[in-house]
């Protein structure tokens, strides 16, 4: 009977840990890119296309479960304006370019360990989300080995990031609304 308990103790323990262990890998909450029909591929070293079309994400092949690599050598911020009624005041067509915005290699090193921290956890949970004038940013960071990595920015509402495979949810995200929006905005202040 002592030896029976004390095997079911030390299975309930050894279940325990293999869940924490799992759970805390980040394999089991992370938010996958999904639906993206018309993907775009930018490079640091070239100007931001001047209107998204009918983009709706980004393309890395190779991409891997983070959102970014760290220390790229530069990078490259896109701003496109809103659909009417949103951009009215600035006299833009939709999803035309407003800001480009060339990152110094500091900069970009800065940028991108601070997106390095942001949680791509899968948002849980009903969540109440600020309006939404649907305006989209793309940031390129620039690496001396590695292909360019691009970032799609939803930029409000429920904002989001995503790298074309992983994605972050900005409610319930300290590290997305703290850290990254504020140098974000520091970098490429928004007109919207």
């Amino acid at each position: 009977m002592y030896g029976c308990n004390v095997r079911r103790k030390w299975t309930l323990a050894l279940l325990a840990g293999c869940a924490l262990s799992f759970a805390a890998s980040g394999c089991a909450g992370t938010w996958l890119v999904g639906g993206v029909s018309s993907p775009i591929r930018l490079l640091a070293s070239h100007p931001c296309p001047l209107t998204l079309g009918a983009t709706d994400g980004v393309s890395n092949p190779g991409i891997g479960d983070e959102l970014v690599a760290p220390n790229p050598t530069s990078g490259l911020i896109c701003r496109y304006a809103p659909p009417s009624p949103y951009n009215e005041d600035f006299d833009l067509d939709p999803g035309s370019l407003y800001d480009q915005v060339w990152l110094t290699p500091s900069q970009a090193v800065h940028l991108a360990a601070v997106i390095g921290t942001i949680s791509t956890a899968a948002p849980m949970g009903t969540t109440v989300c600020p309006d939404d004038v649907d305006s989209t940013s793309v940031i390129v960071f620039a690496y001396a080995h590695a292909p360019d990595i691009d970032l799609w920015f939803h930029d409000t509402g429920c904002r989001t990031l995503d790298n074309g495979k992983v994605k972050a949810f900005e409610p319930g995200n300290p590290s997305f609304y703290g850290p990254f929006e504020s140098l974000f905005q520091e970098f490429a202040p928004s007109r919207f």
